[in-house]
């Protein structure tokens, strides 16, 4: 059995703000509970794998800076794969959610008939998701975003991907889903744990 852990990066300075950002990959660093959420998200997968050999990151500085928290509490290599950056946010590109209104309240409720305009569909991120899980062979992390996340478990689970929003995915939380050797295929075994809520990292 193949567990693949699934991390929202930490909280950062752009998602504070509720600031969308998907293309340049040097802006929106953790805030200080960002890192914290980090280092939390490490300890609580330490306490419960076999060991982690390889972190698969988003190559966005908010994901690169959670990947080196834990890579560095569980001596683990981070591979950056573009598959599992943010969504691109098209127009919406460094808009902030209050400001776009009822077109981004009409695209968290179903994504896959509003997409962000000029941007990427969910069928695409599903795709490239799933082409990185489905690469995987031993237990790993993959450090990424909210609707990417949430897409692969809304594919794994067979469910619409206008459903994607209607799953909880925090900052720092980590999610988990494993391959079945009997199934012959991925299964959740669980969504949006908060390892900051019930350790103390500091």
């Amino acid at each position: 059995m193949v567990v693949v852990y699934l991390v929202r990066h930490g909280e950062s300075t752009l998602t504070k703000e509720g600031i969308l950002q998907s293309r340049d990959v040097n802006i929106g660093p953790l805030t200080e509970r960002g890192r914290l959420e980090a280092l939390c998200a490490a300890r609580f997968i330490r306490s419960v794998t076999r060991g982690i050999n390889y972190i698969v990151s988003s190559p966005l500085l908010r994901a690169r800076e959670t990947a080196s928290i834990l890579a560095e509490e569980l001596n683990a290599k981070v591979i950056i794969n573009d598959d599992v950056r943010e969504v691109d946010m098209g127009e919406w590109e460094l808009k902030r959610i209050n400001d776009i209104g009822q077109p981004f309240l009409d695209y968290s409720r179903n994504p896959l008939k509003h997409p962000p305009p000029g941007g990427e569909t969910a069928e695409s991120v599903l795709m490239r998701m799933m082409r990185v899980l489905n690469s995987i062979k031993e237990d790993t992390i993959i450090v990424s975003h909210y609707q990417p996340i949430a897409s692969l478990i809304m594919g794994i689970v067979k469910s619409d991907l206008g459903n994607t929003y209607r799953v909880s995915v925090d900052t720092g939380s980590v999610s988990a889903v494993f391959r079945d050797d009997w199934w012959g295929d991925w299964r959740v075994l669980f969504i949006n744990m908060r390892p900051i809520l019930f350790l103390n990292c500091k």
